[in-house]
């Protein structure tokens, strides 16, 4: 049925069937008792809302304006994606070539029967009875405490190696012969399965064919894309510049959060250019701030930074200046999504406006930040650079070459890395409030060393012990000491964080205030309000 039908108006605006049943599916299962018209009064009152914030012109306001930019920079990049990609395709040919590289022809399932006991000298006593002959799957159904299998003489069905590298369970039978017992295996719960597989059979083609499908399908997407933007990389001639990237990583030897502390007046200075423009240090901060912590690159390193640096311009500046000239800013997908999420930012901000920035004045806001200090305190932290080598040897060529003067970061590139895990140099910091034992057993020697330097002065080597009873040796040189510190009160995480908390204080006023506010605009509004019953009550058919 078309889902079109009109089930009410608000003023010019329609709501749809289509949008009533969206909503069920996303709600029902956390309010199951609603009914077609409580569903329906929420699509209602966002668009008296829109109205309202309309009238203010909520559309031009700054904050809106910055959240959409944000919002539909994004977006045109992910247009691009979807635009380059969508062409890509996977031959029978290949997904056959595939199935035989890859050893899939070979791949198997495996069958299992367990029994579930609850003691070990339950399992000893089961063992014996197997040696007597008797059947696994007549023991699991006499003494298996798991009755839905018991039930079957055990049978769990079969598993794959996916499993496996999902269950420490399925782990402990998979590579097993067909006839064969597992060792025992103990769960969470203290209880104890004994396994015998049972059959081993091939997947086959057929049965793989989708999956198979779909691994071809994304690493060729990703193989298109990543010749996409080193081709328009090119294009528009995106270089770093070396010496503010030299700058930027030397600033990085005293990043907190991965952000290195690059005062207002450096800021300006050009990082990056391309064929439309420049990227600044400033911009760069930006970029980090609204990048989650672990995707941030490490600030010390040159080849993490300079691939962020192109990746964020990519994606933030090259990418959507590339949808806009051919156009794909206009298509129905990209406008729709856009003008939608203008409105959300239209009524959060109104919602701001009306309940909240009555409570959470200016006042109110610097208060808790006075009353609270000790929740924006940043610690006293010790800077200091480490390089990490194989041998005493090595440790004292690189100690000469220190009171040479020349600097760690420098000399660390003539070693080759320590390990796959262990970098050969790193900037560390820690906070002095710690005590040493709390960094763990080896970079406590580490910290106990630094603790004792000033900074510029140099310390070790010390002999850390690593896996595989490994020895590395660690040359340090201490940096800095940033004393305690209260925030800032303008610091956008101290503005953020105070907002929050207190809007939590004043969340049962606030609440009542937006409430309040709402039921006088279905007053104010009654007369522009439609509801068509004869089409709600038709819902049931559109299910």
């Amino acid at each position: 049925m078309d889902s079109t039908a009109i089930v009410a108006r608000v003023g010019e605006q329609q709501i749809t069937m289509h949008d009533l049943l969206g909503a069920e599916r996303r709600l029902r299962r956390f309010q199951q008792d609603q009914s077609d018209r409580e569903l329906l009064q929420p699509f209602i009152d966002r668009e008296l809302l829109l109205l309202e914030a309309r009238k203010a012109n909520l559309d031009t306001a700054v904050t809106v304006q910055q959240t959409l930019d944000r919002i539909r920079r994004r977006q045109l990049a992910e247009k691009v994606h979807r635009e380059v990609t969508h062409t890509v395709s996977v031959t029978d040919a290949e997904i056959r070539q595939h199935f035989v590289d890859n050893g899939l022809d070979q791949k198997r399932e495996v069958r299992a029967s367990h029994i579930l006991v609850d003691r070990p000298e339950d399992l000893k006593a089961i063992m014996h009875r197997l040696d007597a002959g008797e059947a696994f799957a007549d023991l699991s159904r006499e003494l298996s405490l798991d009755a839905p299998t018991a039930a079957k003489g055990g049978d769990l069905g079969f598993w794959q190696e996916e499993d496996a590298r999902k269950s420490a369970f399925v782990q402990r039978f998979i590579g097993v012969e067909v006839g064969q017992l597992a060792a025992p295996y103990k769960n969470a719960r203290g209880m104890f399965h004994l396994v015998k597989v049972t059959e081993h059979r091939l997947l086959g083609f057929e049965r793989q064919v989708n999956q198979m499908r779909r691994v071809l399908q994304r690493q060729k997407k990703r193989a298109r894309w990543a010749e996409y933007l080193v081709e328009e990389r090119d294009r528009f001639e995106l270089t770093v510049d070396p010496e503010s990237l030299a700058f930027l990583l030397d600033e990085g030897r005293l990043a907190v959060y991965r952000v290195p502390p690059i005062k207002t007046a450096g800021q300006p200075r050009i990082l990056a250019r391309h064929r439309e423009g420049e990227i600044s240090l400033g911009d760069y901060l930006e970029m980090l701030r609204d990048t989650s912590m672990k995707d941030r690159p490490r600030a010390v390193d040159s080849t993490a930074v300079a691939q962020y640096i192109e990746q964020e311009t990519m994606q933030r500046v090259i990418l959507p200046i590339v949808a806009e000239r051919k156009g794909w800013h206009q298509d129905e997908d990209v406008a729709a999504y856009l003008d939608e999420k203008r409105n959300q930012a239209m009524v959060e901000m109104l919602r701001r406006t009306i309940a909240e920035d009555p409570y959470l004045t200016e006042d109110v806001r610097y208060a808790y930040y006075e009353n609270h200090q000790p929740d924006f305190l940043e610690p006293e932290r010790v800077f200091f650079e480490g390089g990490l080598v194989e041998s005493t040897r090595e440790a004292e060529q690189v100690l000469e070459r220190l009171r040479q003067g020349e600097r760690l970061p420098g000399i660390m590139k003539a070693y080759p890395a320590f390990s796959e895990q262990w970098r050969t140099y790193d900037v560390f910091h820690f906070t002095t409030s710690r005590s040493d034992a709390s960094h763990g057993a080896r970079w406590a020697k580490a910290v106990e060393l630094v603790r004792k330097l000033q900074p510029g002065e140099i310390g070790g080597p010390l002999e850390l012990p690593f896996e595989d009873d490994a020895m590395g040796y660690l040359i340090v040189q201490a940096l800095a000491v940033l004393p305690a510190r209260v925030l800032d009160y303008h610091d956008p995480l101290v503005q953020d964080t105070v907002r929050r908390l207190t809007r939590d204080e004043y969340r049962k006023e606030i609440t009542g205030s937006f409430y309040s506010y709402l039921e006088d605009l279905r007053q104010q509004y009654a007369t522009s309000v439609v509801v068509y019953d004869n089409v709600l009550t038709t819902a049931e058919q559109y299910r």
